[in-house]
């Protein structure tokens, strides 16, 4: 009668909703840089990490926007919605996630070029594998430490620091290895 189950029903009894004051506390500070702008707001994280949450959703909403554009004209908007494919690169901050779900990684230097933004940090990959083949496997966005991204606003070049930045694999023109000197300056320009 029955060939196969295709799905099984689970049940989780979860405590009642949290009122909004309460809630504002899971809101984080957001910046994302896309093709055009950077965007810094609020947004609500849903997940244990910002990373879990971008790859997790195919939309974003921010709130309490700033919008500054390439061309340097800065602009403020009460929220947006985002299309994941409209991210090229997220800094990401705190909370950095269970310690416990870490794995056992190395760091290989990257350089990636997504739309007008060049981006030097290290992957983590695991050990043994190639850690390129190794990002056309995980999900698009994938975070990189001790990272800094160099972009032209209004004509003049800006090089922004972070300890993480989130690339989109999806909207990257390109990544490679970094040179020996083009992982050197990036550290060095992080520390």
């Amino acid at each position: 009668m029955f060939d196969a189950a295709t799905r099984v029903l689970r049940l989780a009894f979860v405590s009642p909703p949290v009122p909004p004051a309460a809630a504002q506390s899971d809101d984080l500070d957001f910046v994302a840089y896309a093709a055009h702008c950077t965007l810094a707001g609020k947004l609500r994280l849903d997940a244990a990490r910002l990373t879990d949450l971008l790859n997790g959703s195919d939309e974003l909403h921010l709130v309490d926007i700033l919008r500054l554009g390439h061309d340097g004209e800065l602009r403020e908007e009460a929220s947006v919605t985002l299309h994941r494919d409209e991210l090229l690169v997220v800094k990401a901050g705190e909370p950095r996630g269970d310690p416990a779900r870490r794995l056992r990684t190395r760091q290989v230097p990257v350089v990636v070029g997504a739309g007008p933004y060049i981006v030097h940090g290290y992957l983590h990959a695991r050990a043994g594998a190639d850690p390129l083949v190794h990002v056309g496997r995980r999900a698009p966005m994938i975070p990189l430490t001790e990272a800094s991204l160099g972009y032209e606003v209004g004509g003049v070049w800006r090089r922004d620091e972070a300890s993480t930045l989130i690339i989109n694999r999806e909207t990257a023109d390109w990544i490679r290895p970094a040179r020996d000197s083009e992982a050197t300056a990036s550290r060095a320009g992080a520390a």
